[in-house]
């Protein structure tokens, strides 16, 4: 029987290098996540529907893989991992003191159209803050970023923050209901204003163009996001509105100050997840056109999921598409082992194992063992060069009886015979 070898449209196998990347940026998040407090937890891949269709907004919600196991319940693929993470505190987490501080990695499923940086299986990683509602929470969310950016090598990125506080308070002052700002909001992040304009249209009190006066207002200096408050009347609508404009000119503020230099404000961007309540942001990425990480507030889910009032922030990276950016700006990734290939000729495994496991014991060489005769040592020789080694190191019975190795560099060509018990000291040539 013949197996078909292609993935699944959306799916693919990762070898390496980019496979060295994944990890590289997942053990490099993993690092600073838990410099910074973050406890490890890991969610199941398959969740209830309903725990995803009641606040993640529509795009999430068309895109699930849903399906009904064998006992006739209806569950899914995790789309993303804040809901999954909100249903894990709320069960095992909702008594410790607070503020809990979570990060999480893995793979998570969208039914999408595949294009460039978009894959129907993808890797994520990222934090959750819950309990915590001050300015200080949200502008952690940047500072880790700029610390795992750095670690990475990976600068030349921007920073765009916004609100959704703004949009949503205008929409409940309208009389709009939540679940048409939810739509509202899809459509402002899918860049479709027609759509936005249908839905204000059915609804007396919605002032189109002032809604758009703010969804244009972009800035890089703090202090213009209280002027433009002046300027189009937001205090009319109540002090929150001025609240939330101080918020967001204090976090644009902070970034600076702590040497974030590509950072401004968007009030016009939106993100596709329903449950956001206050602070937004992306990290995008000009020359690829790409947003590579993104989060923010979403202050009232935890009660929408049966638990009290709790104040949250978050974000998630985009792990392949950090890997395509470094791959594509050629990153380099951190020394890699050097790859060793110990050729034996004797049936004296012991002293077989005992040679490997001294390579081994430095953490720099990864050891391949391969058995042959000496008949056929330049074979396996040859077959290390093809394969990309940078070492052979050849013991027979000779070398046994001598309580020595022979080494080549096939990259030098150098050779050398080295003691046995030296050998945990590294190869020196």
């Amino acid at each position: 029987m013949k197996v078909e070898l292609e993935p699944v449209r959306g799916m693919r196998d990762i070898l390496e290098p980019e496979s060295k990347y994944l990890d590289f940026i997942i053990k490099t998040f993993k690092n600073v996540a838990e410099l910074y407090g973050y406890e490890y937890v890991v969610p199941p891949t398959i969740e209830r529907f309903k725990l995803f269709a009641i606040k993640s907004g529509p795009e999430i919600e068309r895109s699930m893989y849903v399906f009904k196991d064998k006992a006739g319940r209806e569950v899914c693929l995790r789309p993303e991992f804040t809901a999954g993470i909100a249903r894990l505190y709320l069960r095992h987490l909702l008594a410790k003191p607070k503020p809990i501080k979570l990060y999480y990695m893995g793979q998570v499923f969208r039914y999408e159209e595949p294009q460039y940086g978009r894959y129907r299986e993808f890797f994520q990683a990222g934090v959750e803050y819950l309990g915590d509602s001050s300015i200080y929470a949200d502008i952690e969310q940047i500072l880790l970023l700029r610390d795992f950016y750095k670690l990475l090598g990976l600068s030349n990125y921007r920073v765009k923050i916004g609100t959704i506080a703004l949009i949503r308070g205008l929409l409940s002052k309208w009389n709009v209901p939540e679940d048409e700002q939810d739509l509202v909001i899809h459509y402002i992040d899918k860049k479709m204003f027609d759509e936005v304009k249908k839905v204000l249209r059915k609804y007396e009190k919605s002032n189109e163009e002032l809604l758009n006066k703010l969804m244009s207002f972009t800035a890089e200096d703090p202090s213009k996001l209280i002027e433009f408050g002046r300027e189009i009347g937001l205090s009319q609508f109540g002090k929150e509105f001025n609240d939330e404009l101080m918020r967001i000119s204090t976090i644009l503020r902070v970034c600076k100050e702590v040497g974030i230099k590509d950072v401004f404000v968007d009030l016009g961007f939106a993100r596709g997840l329903a449950y956001y309540t206050g602070f937004i942001f992306e990290i995008v990425v000009p020359d690829l056109n790409l947003s590579i990480a993104g989060g923010g507030r979403y202050d009232k889910l935890i009660e929408l999921y049966g638990g009290p009032s709790t104040p949250a922030v978050g974000f998630s990276i985009g792990v392949d598409r950090t890997m395509l950016t470094l791959i594509k700006r050629r990153v380099e990734l951190p020394k890699r082992l050097r790859k060793v290939m110990l050729i034996a000729f004797t049936d004296n495994y012991v002293i077989v194992d005992e040679v490997a496991s001294k390579l081994r014991s430095t953490g720099d060489y990864s050891v391949m063992v391969k058995f042959t005769t000496k008949s056929k040592l330049g074979d396996a020789i040859g077959l290390a060069s093809r394969k990309g080694f940078d070492y052979v190191v050849i013991i027979g019975p000779k070398e046994v009886s001598e309580g020595v190795v022979n080494i080549k560099n096939l990259h030098t060509k150098e050779q050398k015979s080295i003691k046995l018990d030296i050998l945990d000291q590294g190869i020196p040539i």
